[in-house]
């Protein structure tokens, strides 16, 4: 399934990118640096199709010399988010990397530590489970889906309230824990 995805994307993409694919030696760099792989189909998008710039939002975070994000290359926003949240008393997970960026310090990120690739959402420093993994963040962005849109946390669920201002009847979103 890999290689059709890395392929459909390759074709969604114009004809050359902005930023060209770079080498095992970088990836094998910068996972050195981070501390942990990354997901296969991850390193496989910067080995095959561009160091970054594509994507979703303001697309994936390159590696060095790649695509920038606000806070630089892939591997110093993974190092100032985690900065951020420790001088916020908060623990940023191990092998949580933010790969994508939004805009408004919000960030796709994947866990490197499940071999299910799972994506979560970096939003008000908060990081929120989202219902897919790496694999199905692309084919929603390829299908023309909202990917942020699609962000509900697995958690969550639907309940009815009373408004207190209209008493009128309401169905909200409750996260859970």
């Amino acid at each position: 399934m890999s290689e059709s995805l890395l392929a459909r994307i390759k074709a969604h993409l114009p004809a050359e990118v902005p930023n060209p694919p770079v080498s095992e030696e970088s990836v094998h760099k910068a996972c050195s640096q981070l501390g942990f792989r990354m997901p296969k189909l991850l390193e496989d998008c910067y080995l095959q199709i561009g160091n970054g710039g594509f994507g979703p939002g303001y697309g994936l975070i390159g590696l060095e010399g790649g695509h920038a994000s606000d806070f630089g290359s892939l591997v110093s926003t993974f190092e100032q988010l985690k900065s951020d949240q420790e001088q916020e008393g908060n623990a940023w997970p191990e092998g949580m990397l933010p790969f994508n960026e939004w805009g408004c310090n919000t960030f796709s990120c994947v866990d490197c530590n499940d071999g299910g690739a799972s994506v979560y959402t970096f939003e008000d420093f908060e990081l929120s489970e989202t219902v897919y993994d790496l694999p199905t963040f692309f084919e929603l962005w390829l299908s023309g889906a909202d990917v942020l849109a699609h962000t509900q946390a697995k958690s969550s669920r639907l309940a009815k309230i009373t408004n207190p201002f209209t008493g009128k009847q309401a169905i909200v979103r409750v996260k859970g824990d």
